[in-house]
């Protein structure tokens, strides 16, 4: 299965990682009975969001329930993609964006370094560069001259639908941004970067962010200058 391919499609779930794959963790929780057995997502959640990545939700983006909604939501995405390549709108980091989307050799080096992709017992919906190479394709489609017909010449053609923005957006949330990738890259390609990127694009122009996240992080920050709460009398 070709997952860059499968990820734009309205498929059943890409993945399901058993326990037993995943990285043997320390006593005393290395016991089979030491840690609460998963809770599968209620038939009522599964309606209003999109698990299919791999059957969690880190953020649990509402599907939506009309074509007419779901248009409105690639429009937004869309328009956001323009925001990201534009000098204008985000000139700090958009040299670092282009070099990171154009010059990845897709070598695989930088993926043994990642913690999530290697504790997940090497699945292949965690290695960060499957991440970033369904972001480079859309962009490549949907954001640039002539796209769709080059996807379509070069074989990397992808589909853009609330599917594919609910797997994205999750998959942005399997990644701890620790940047180990960018280190192990030998020509310094920053797939964390790109992974915050999806996070920005979906939270600025779609408004979508973890609950916890945005109001213990962004909101604090914004309200006392420091994503810890401390004030300048603390410092």
């Amino acid at each position: 299965m070709n997952k860059i391919t499968d990820f734009g499609r309205r498929t059943e779930q890409l993945t399901t990682v058993p326990s037993d794959r995943l990285v043997a963790l320390p006593a005393p929780y290395d016991a089979e009975d030491a840690l609460p057995s998963r809770k599968a997502l209620s038939q009522e959640v599964l309606s209003k969001c999109d698990a299919s990545l791999d059957g969690f939700l880190a953020v649990g983006m509402p599907k939506p329930q009309t074509p007419e909604e779901e248009q409105q939501l690639l429009e937004r995405f869309l328009s956001g993609l323009q925001k990201l390549l534009s000098s204008e709108d985000n000139w700090p980091l958009l040299e670092q964006l282009t070099l990171s989307l154009d010059h990845c050799t897709r070598c695989q080096t930088c993926i043994e370094a990642c913690p999530v992709y290697t504790a997940s017992g090497r699945d292949e919906v965690y290695r960060p560069t499957l991440r970033s190479e369904v972001f480079r394709r859309l962009i490549k489609k949907y954001a640039k001259l002539g796209g769709k017909l080059r996807a379509k010449l070069t074989g990397e053609d992808i589909d853009l639908n609330a599917t594919t923005l609910c797997r994205l957006l999750e998959s942005s949330y399997r990644c701890t941004l620790c940047r180990r990738c960018a280190q192990a890259c030998p020509i310094g390609v920053d797939n964390a970067l790109l992974t915050r990127e999806i996070r920005k694009l979906f939270s600025q122009e779609l408004g979508v962010a973890p609950k916890e996240l945005h109001e213990r992080g962004s909101v604090v920050q914004l309200r006392v200058g420091s994503t810890t709460a401390m004030n300048a009398k603390a410092a």
